[in-house]
């Protein structure tokens, strides 16, 4: 999409800012679709529903996908894979002069399934990451990039915190440091992951690396155990959507 506006100097021709969301069909990934659009943004959504792949045909994302795209003339799917280094450079490559943020959450999200084949959790989330990333920093090194992270970056350390009993919920005490927020003060240090937590904590410390020595606006969210109405539920990833 372009509008095209007269100005002082004659006509001059005003690009849609353009959003990359990875794993777009997914639940976190279809909210934040709806979200730029809804902001002005024409969105391209890079997803190529390896959660079926992952968790078997009833956890597809495809549904969601075509709903997307029935919904909004100004999303467009992309099918690919983040582990594509080439295609996921031409991606960039095509549209760098629009892309104004990068988001992220295109993974392989289960702690059972990462033990059962480790290289393809891996190279999913912590080397479609480093593509990504690389692209960005090629093609729009200004544009925020935005990663879905996990808590499980963490491991097992926050079974340490002094958690107090409430009527409906577990809570820090008020006067605790992290009462309202866990910030990156808290080690990922010394403790049991999972190997999923170890790709995920790999793809965190790439974010904040290209961040840190690239000079990159980029930030990672931490978020544990979401579910959604969008969520693909299956046994091993989003089982409360899944027993709902």
């Amino acid at each position: 999409m372009a509008e095209s506006q007269i100005g002082a100097g004659g006509l001059s021709s005003q690009q849609v800012p353009i959003a990359i969301i990875t794993g777009s069909g997914g639940l976190i990934g279809s909210e934040s679709v709806r979200h730029f659009v809804r902001q002005g943004f024409d969105v391209i959504g890079l997803e190529n529903d390896m959660r079926a792949r992952f968790f078997g045909p009833d956890a597809s994302t495809r549904r969601v996908t075509d709903e997307l795209a029935a919904s909004y003339p100004e999303f467009r799917s992309v099918n690919l894979d983040i582990r594509d280094v080439e295609g996921v450079a031409k991606v960039f490559a095509d549209h760098a002069r629009d892309i104004e943020v990068v988001v992220h959450t295109a993974a392989q999200p289960s702690h059972d399934w990462a033990a059962g084949d480790p290289q393809t959790d891996f190279t999913v989330n912590a080397n479609g990451t480093l593509n990504l990333l690389q692209a960005a920093r090629r093609h729009t090194p200004d544009a925020p990039f935005i990663f879905t992270s996990t808590n499980k970056v963490y491991g097992d350390l926050p079974n340490s915190l002094p958690l107090v009993e409430l009527d409906t919920r577990l809570e820090l005490p008020v006067d605790h440091d992290w009462y309202g927020g866990v910030d990156t003060t808290m080690s990922i240090d010394r403790s049991t992951h999972s190997l999923f937590g170890v790709s995920k904590a790999a793809a965190d410390l790439l974010v904040q690396e290209y961040g840190r020595y690239f000079q990159m606006p980029t930030v990672c969210f931490r978020g544990g155990c979401l579910t959604g109405p969008s969520h693909g539920g299956a046994k091993l990833h989003g089982f409360l959507s899944y027993l709902i």
